[in-house]
């Protein structure tokens, strides 16, 4: 990749209202920014043509045009920024200041220099979770049938230096909960365990959710087991242990859902989306049972799909983008 070109404009691509919201956001923050339209006549022809200094994506579904980018783009591609709260919200400065970090670590200061969005907005910056490291990272993995191998190649091909931890839910009967650590394991430096009650969560770790007992956190990320069942059919219940990563470790979470039969997680994977969070599948082609992942790309929630491998080069290339953005 380029150095990129500072005089050029962030290109945004994106559909309305969002599109509007973010050029305005990115204009405020001091850039030269210009809008590409993803559903007009010939997008992928003419989008090799634009001039930009970074782009900036915002799909809701899987799309070409970033694959395109991704592929052979010049420029940095930042994926995703989430919602943009209101302008006369609390968190917006505190959005924009993310904003900010993330487009100065990939082509520097604005012209303007750094904003002083206090100033702007007259609202208080640091208002975090209390007890939540802010370096922390916590991603769902999310499988059923075909679910181990999956998980298994995206974990060989993942660096476990990352600064990341996985919780992985896996619908499997409670008698091969303790084999799951071994399975998907091998080949890779993950360090992949099973729940031990107040112990906190670590960067290069995988936890395996339990089946027979509710997976809960405490406010400081740390594990807590209850015997209250599972709701719902399915144990460990997707949905459950999406909504609890995202209840205490959001912002700085995710999603994958790998093979697997049924449609566990849909909705918790359209909530954690709406909060403007991470959702990513396997492609049908590569899962062994496409039926929940395809469940959760038919919910038009889903940003990116691909293979195990493809998933895991395109998690490094995320985290890269959240750690310009780290304090």
């Amino acid at each position: 990749m380029s150095e990129p070109d500072c005089s050029a404009p962030v290109v945004l691509v994106a559909r309305e209202p969002k599109r509007a919201a973010l050029a305005d956001a990115v204009s405020q923050l001091g850039y030269a920014v210009n809008c590409f339209d993803p559903d007009q006549p010939d997008a992928l022809m003419l989008l090799p043509e634009q001039l930009a200094a970074a782009w900036l994506v915002e799909l809701a579904e899987e799309s070409a045009l970033t694959d395109w980018l991704l592929e052979y783009s010049q420029a940095p591609v930042l994926l995703g920024v989430g919602q943009i709260p209101q302008r006369d919200s609390e968190d917006y400065p505190r959005c924009l200041r993310r904003l900010y970090a993330k487009l100065a670590g990939l082509v520097g200061e604005s012209p303007r220099g750094k904003p002083e969005l206090h100033r702007l907005f007259d609202v208080p910056l640091d208002v975090g979770s209390p007890g939540i490291p802010s370096a922390s990272c916590v991603w769902v993995l999310a499988a059923s049938l075909g679910g181990p191998a999956a998980v298994k190649a995206f974990l060989d091909h993942l660096p476990a230096s990352l600064p990341l931890a996985l919780v992985y839910a896996q619908h499997i009967d409670a008698g091969f909960e303790q084999q799951l650590p071994q399975i998907v394991g091998r080949h890779n430096q993950w360090h992949i365990h099973t729940c031990v009650p107040e112990r906190p969560l670590y960067h290069g770790e995988v936890l395996v959710v339990p089946v027979d007992q509710r997976l809960r956190f405490t406010p400081e990320g740390r594990v807590r087991l209850s015997p209250e069942a599972w709701p719902g059919p399915y144990q460990p219940s997707i949905a459950a242990v999406i909504d609890e990563v995202s209840q205490v470790f959001a912002p700085a979470c995710g999603a994958i859902v790998f093979s697997g039969m049924g449609e566990d997680g849909v909705d918790a994977c359209t909530r954690l989306r709406d909060q403007g969070m991470p959702v990513w599948t396997q492609n049908a082609e590569s899962a062994a049972c496409a039926t929940m992942p395809e469940a959760v790309r038919q919910a038009g929630v889903c940003s990116l799909q691909g293979t195990p491998e493809q998933l895991a080069a395109a998690m490094q290339h995320w985290m890269k983008q959240e750690s310009v953005a780290a304090p």
